[in-house]
């Protein structure tokens, strides 16, 4: 069996860089054990002709109608160009609502008048695309800054943004592969991307309904499409669990090598059953 490596652009991986890399060579490596020949490309290299699979981590689009080729000559590829472009904002948010995945309210905003009835504190996100700057997502306690966070991400080239209800309760990231493998932790506050966890204050270990969790996931990971994923819920005083971030091959770090044993599994299992 060959697989294919791409390895994410460093502009889609703020601050995780070396951890994204890290995941993708630790799968490599659990590939080679199992047997299959991996050859590591970059973005601007040419998928093998002979490639069974493609193991990526790519996001820009130019990559992605690659990869959409790779899917037309028989290549499986992982996780789908499909998927990847469902994982930009407002789709993924409308595609959950419209599936029944608890989530936060929210709304997509174009001008101002859109924040007249809005409640805060809120978040204002970018609505297209991946977070890849500090000021993608904001926390905002009153209209005048959710303004002037709208106004920063426009002059980055920005013009789809949403509004974002903010929920209390405590964060918990989780991991996944398909549905054969989940995990999940609460944040450290040294080893997130752009430190917004801290937000939510002190972790008050909020007791809640793991297999529930787990089942909600999933669901949305099958919404989307993705087979490796990851993301953030947040629990509240209840034990209530609402789904605030989806993301496609996350970087695993705090599971790096038990993932990659999953992840190298899943992939040898897409062939088995050709």
């Amino acid at each position: 069996m060959k697989i294919a490596t791409i390895a994410r652009n460093p502009k889609n991986s703020p601050n995780m860089t070396a951890n994204d890399a890290a995941i993708l060579s630790s799968v490599a490596k659990e590939l080679t054990l199992m047997g299959a020949e991996v050859v590591a490309i970059d973005e601007n290299g040419d998928i093998p002709e002979d490639a069974d699979v493609v193991c990526h981590m790519s996001r820009t689009p130019e990559v992605l109608e690659k990869l959409k080729k790779a899917e037309q000559r028989g290549i499986t590829v992982i996780n789908t160009p499909d998927a990847i472009e469902k994982c930009s904002r407002i789709r993924t948010m409308e595609l959950l609502e419209l599936n029944g995945i608890p989530q936060p309210a929210f709304s997509v905003v174009e001008k101002g008048e859109d924040l007249n009835d809005s409640t805060f504190p809120a978040w204002i996100k970018r609505g297209t695309g991946w977070s890849c700057h500090k000021n993608d997502v904001c926390y905002v306690t009153d209209k005048k800054e959710a303004l002037e966070a709208i106004e920063e991400m426009r002059q980055r080239g920005i013009e789809s943004f949403v509004y974002t209800a903010h929920c209390k309760g405590d964060i918990i990231k989780f991991y996944g592969v398909g549905n054969r493998y989940f995990t999940y932790s609460y944040p450290v506050a040294d080893k997130t991307k752009f430190g917004l966890e801290k937000i939510n204050g002190a972790i008050k270990h909020y007791p809640f309904d793991i297999n529930s969790m787990q089942r909600m996931v999933v669901k949305a990971a099958e919404t989307i499409g993705l087979t490796i994923y990851g993301g953030d819920c947040i629990v509240d005083e209840k034990g209530n669990i609402s789904l605030i971030d989806l993301n496609d091959f996350p970087s695993f770090s705090s599971v790096r090598e038990e993932a990659a044993k999953e992840i190298a599994q899943s992939i040898i299992n897409t062939q088995k059953i050709k």
